[in-house]
Formats: structure tokens, sequence, C-alpha cells
């Protein structure tokens, strides 16, 4: 279901792309990857620095939002101040409907599995109705890997060539941070049987 939305959402995009050509998407599309890319790759950090925040339910999901719209203002203000509002670079008839659609496409796209996996980061992807719907690691995996590509991409830019973290590494650590439930009903489970052992000891020096 989710993939589906994709393609609607990137449909709509298609005619935003159209309309305001290519020069504009281009630059748009750069600010969203960018943004997503600084997100996906500040978060863990964020949380491994700042331990408390982590047992905040929905911390992942703040900060992948905080992060990506912070990142996204900051970077439509420069590109609007020195580049889009400044000059209007006039292309091809072909590349203001055929490939601005395109760019329009796979931003509309990017920008619905990004929306998906904040939600799957997030408590309310464990409730049943939530996860049937398409919000569950199995169901978000194309979603998933187009993040992952378009990442991928600018980390080869970015990042060191000693540096081998991966996209899906972080996208996994995220993932497994809305399942923190799970680690408290073992810990629960383990504390009985610790207690037991002095209850049959004493029961046995008693008799």
């Amino acid at each position: 279901m989710i993939f589906w939305a994709g393609i609607l959402t990137g449909g709509l995009f298609i005619w935003f792309a159209i309309k305001i050509g290519f020069y504009e998407t281009l630059a748009l599309l750069f600010n969203i990857v960018i943004s997503i890319y600084t997100a996906i790759f500040l978060t863990p950090i964020i949380t491994d620095i700042v331990p408390e925040a982590g047992e905040f339910p929905c911390c992942e999901a703040l900060s992948l939002i905080v992060i990506s719209g912070g990142t996204f203002l900051i970077l439509f203000g420069i590109t609007y101040i020195f580049l889009t509002g400044q000059y209007k670079v006039t292309f091809p008839k072909v590349f203001d409907i055929l490939f601005a659609g395109l760019l329009g496409f796979f931003t509309g796209f990017l920008v619905l599995s990004f929306a998906a996996f904040i939600i799957t980061v997030t408590p309310i992807s464990q409730n049943k109705f939530v996860s049937t719907i398409g919000f569950n690691r199995q169901s978000e995996k194309t979603n998933l890997s187009n993040i992952c590509w378009w990442c991928d991409r600018v980390n080869l830019v970015v990042s060191s060539p000693n540096e081998k973290t991966k996209c899906q590494q972080n996208i996994n650590l995220l993932l497994d941070s809305a399942k923190p439930k799970e680690r408290n009903k073992t810990n629960t489970k383990t504390k009985p049987n610790e207690n037991t052992e002095p209850n049959d000891t004493q029961a046995a020096m008693k008799s």
C-alpha cells in the first residue's frame, strides 16, 4: 500500500515539477536528498551522545523530523538567495517537461518513502493495523532501498575513503529502536527466576 502511495505522490510531484521547471526541480531534489541524508546519519549519533533522549518513545522520529526539516529550510534559503531567486536558467522544452517530470517523480517518491520510514520507527508501527497497511520493515523494503540508494550516493562524495558506514546500517539501528518494549519484557521475565532460587533454598532449610 505504501509503495503505491509513493507512486501516487510521485505523480503529483510530476505536475508540480513541470510547473516550476527543470532548474527549480533539480534544486528541490538536491535539498531533499541532503536533508534526508543528514537526518539518517546524525540521528543515531545524537541518541548515542544523549542516552536519556533515546529512552523517549518517539525520540528517533522527532530527531529525523527536526534535523531533516531544519536542514531543508537552511538549504532552501541558501539556494533561493544565491541561485533560484537570483537567476532564471532556461532549458529546452524537453527538459522542462520530460526531465523535470522525471525528477519530480523521484522527489515525490523519496519524500513519501522518508515519511513512511519516520512512522515506521515510532512505537505506533507495532500496532497490528498500522503494520498491516504497510508500516513495517518487510513492507518498507522498496521504500527503504530507495532512501538508501540516494543516501549512499551522497555518502560516496562526502565521506572519507576509510568510512564504511552505509545508510542501511543506520536505518536498521533506527528500526530496531522502535521495539523498546520487547527488551523490557525479556528483562521482567528473568527476574522471577532469579527470585525463586532463594525461596527454594529457604523451603529446604525449614523442612
